[in-house]
């Protein structure tokens, strides 16, 4: 994937845009107990959050909570996104940052992660409002990557997630791409990229036989 940062611009837009005439108090059904208010809340915060990475250069302390009023949040979200890609464009994606993940201690990490988060969340939204969508194949398939490159070895780093028993095998039908997490008998998932985040993300219900491997925590 390349061109982060428009990305990056086109889908905090989206999700500001949305927030602007939505229904707030719509449950969302993919993070359980928070509404959309709290959703926009959560994702400023972590735009605020990953821009302390990228301007600091260490661990991030934590950001101040958005307001609940609706033309204050969606000022307050706004002024979030912008900063977070200031930050990132102005330190480029070699420029020194905080990183969990590779590539290390560089913002392109920040880059790739900040667009993957906006755009699950912008589902998420959508969601809730009644109308998902699909997650363009080609990033959508990256944020497959994504979670195989950092967030299972995390997991299993932290203690949060035993190594799995057996292979998952998540094969992308739209873009051709395939790969495997854990060790031992295969067990295969074939679907549109999209589908295939949406499940490892928990979104989606897995397919029956594989179950207990999608259901895992493979992420945060």
């Amino acid at each position: 994937m390349t061109g982060w940062l428009p990305l990056l611009e086109r889908h905090t837009t989206a999700f500001g845009e949305l927030l602007a005439g939505a229904e707030l108090e719509a449950p969302v059904l993919g993070c359980p107990g928070w509404d959309l208010r709290a959703l926009a809340q959560h994702l400023g915060w972590i735009h605020q959050w990953a821009t302390q990475a990228v301007v600091t250069g260490a661990p991030p302390g934590d950001p101040a909570d958005g307001p609940d009023e609706r033309s204050a949040l969606c000022r307050w979200y706004a002024a979030s996104a912008t900063a977070l890609v200031e930050a990132l464009r102005e330190a480029g994606p070699d420029g020194a940052a905080w990183t969990f993940g590779p590539p290390k201690g560089r913002a392109a990490f920040w880059q790739r992660r900040q667009v993957h988060e906006t755009r699950l969340h912008l589902w998420d939204a959508r969601t809730s409002q009644g109308t998902p969508d699909e997650v363009e194949p080609q990033l959508a398939w990256d944020g497959v990557l994504e979670v195989a490159e950092v967030f299972y070895p995390r997991q299993l780093r932290m203690g949060r997630l035993a190594p799995l028993r057996g292979t998952l095998v998540l094969q992308a039908t739209d873009v051709g791409g395939e790969l495997g997490l854990g060790e031992g008998e295969r067990t295969v998932v074939r679907a549109p990229a999209s589908d295939l985040l949406l499940m490892v993300w928990h979104r989606l219900p897995p397919p029956a036989d594989a179950g207990s491997l999608l259901g895992a925590a493979l992420t945060p």
